[in-house]
């Protein structure tokens, strides 16, 4: 392998020629018939990026993961969660190019100095971190993605536009048009420091979330304490990536218990520790409250309680059709008796029931869902997805019921 690491001289970085036992550094390397050398950096990024100066041993993936954690517990008091969540985004960043999704850490903090200072130490642990104020999708797409970015991102208040771009970029091979007909390809992982009303969803899945609350102190660590930091950890994390990198595989560890979407995060950050079956455990569990909240707020998605009505109806045999008017009044009833007491109209159900690609049609009476088979197998499909058949019971004399119990493929 060959890495990029922190140059002599100028805006040029060195390389680093790892053959699987150890690793040396030289502005070019020669390796069979080839030879290799960096090509020079805009200054303004070589200065704003870290590039780790060499490799060095990292002792074992514990201590190196309890090491990170116990760097953000002292420096911001976090919870040993909270911690420990942040340590598996910063070495899922030196990973991420053998991912198919990019974890991605959201920061809620009303406090923004005390967010911009979580944001400066991530720089000194996450790989080749750029820190960005002010982004728009037009400055996004002209970054030099193809240098493994980690975008450690200030944006309190994010417009609509910049959430799908940064929700695009999660995803491997997602490319997103370019300039003079070419393509761009952003896929990365990112920190997001934003304000604490901005919904989960809007960033797709493979997002670890942390809440920092309003703090009068916060410490400011100098640029030589953060040097200190970054020689310290740089190094190391980057032999974790040498070491590690062939090893990761797509987990199969067992998710079953979370929703679809921590699910897949789950299985991405297990990714990140082969060989360390006690540290993925631990990992899994640190998801758990994650996973709860959005469980909580799902119940009170007129969606889900649109596909929960429908599965009911379905299994209950007695009618053929039901009419988007009786829908809308069981789904604002429900919706009521869970704590939420936003009226839903029956032209915002009818609207919604598109979306979902549930199809309606037409009588004297108004508008009906038929019942029929075709209906019946997409609510199971989006009852599979927002797991609603694994906290209902499942009929045994329903083949949907049976096609749903398959595992999820990730």
């Amino acid at each position: 392998m060959i890495e990029l690491v922190s140059g002599s001289a100028g805006n040029k970085p060195d390389l680093l020629h790892w053959n699987g036992v150890k690793g040396s550094v030289a502005p070019r390397i020669e390796y069979g018939d080839y030879t290799y050398e960096a090509s020079e950096l805009d200054q303004s990024l070589y200065c704003a990026t870290r590039l780790p100066k060499q490799c060095k041993d990292y002792g074992s993936s514990r201590e190196l993961f309890r090491g990170i954690a116990d760097l953000f517990k002292h420096s911001f008091h976090f919870s040993d969660r909270e911690s420990g969540l942040v340590a598996c985004f910063c070495v899922s960043t030196w990973l991420t190019d053998r991912l198919s999704i990019a974890p991605s850490l959201v920061i809620f903090a009303p406090d923004q100095g005390l967010g911009i200072e979580v944001l400066r130490l991530l720089s000194c642990v996450c790989r080749r971190p750029l820190m960005l104020a002010e982004v728009t999708p037009g400055g996004l797409r002209s970054l030099p993605m193809h240098l493994s970015l980690t975008l450690l991102i200030n944006e309190h208040r994010l417009r609509p536009n910049l959430q799908r771009l940064l929700r695009a970029s999660s995803y491997r091979g997602l490319h997103l048009p370019g300039n003079r007909g070419g393509v761009v390809d952003l896929y990365g992982p990112k920190a997001i420091l934003c304000e604490s009303d901005v919904a989960n969803d809007k960033f797709g899945d493979g997002v670890i979330q942390i809440s920092l609350p309003p703090s009068s102190q916060w410490p400011a660590l100098d640029e030589q304490r953060r040097q200190e930091i970054a020689n310290d950890f740089q190094p190391r994390l980057l032999m974790y990536k040498l070491k590690n990198c062939a090893k990761v595989r797509e987990s199969r560890v067992d998710a079953s218990q979370f929703t679809v979407a921590t699910r897949r995060l789950a299985c991405a950050l297990a990714a990140c520790f082969p060989g360390n079956p006690g540290l993925v455990r631990d990992t899994i569990l640190l998801l758990r409250p994650q996973d709860e909240e959005i469980r909580a707020q799902r119940f009170l998605d007129v969606d889900y309680v649109l596909v929960e009505i429908l599965w009911g109806e379905i299994h209950s045999r007695e009618h053929k059709q039901v009419s988007v008017s009786n829908l809308t009044k069981d789904a604002n009833a429900l919706l009521r008796s869970r704590g939420e007491f936003r009226e839903h109209s029956a032209e915002e159900v009818g609207w919604k029931l598109k979306h979902l690609n549930i199809p309606k049609h037409a009588d004297t009476s108004g508008r009906q869902v038929l019942l029929d088979h075709d209906t019946s197998r997409r609510v199971h499909r989006l009852a599979q997805t927002y797991d609603l058949a694994r906290s209902q019971h499942l009929r045994d004399s329903c083949a949907d019921c049976a096609a749903a119990e398959s595992p999820v493929a990730e």
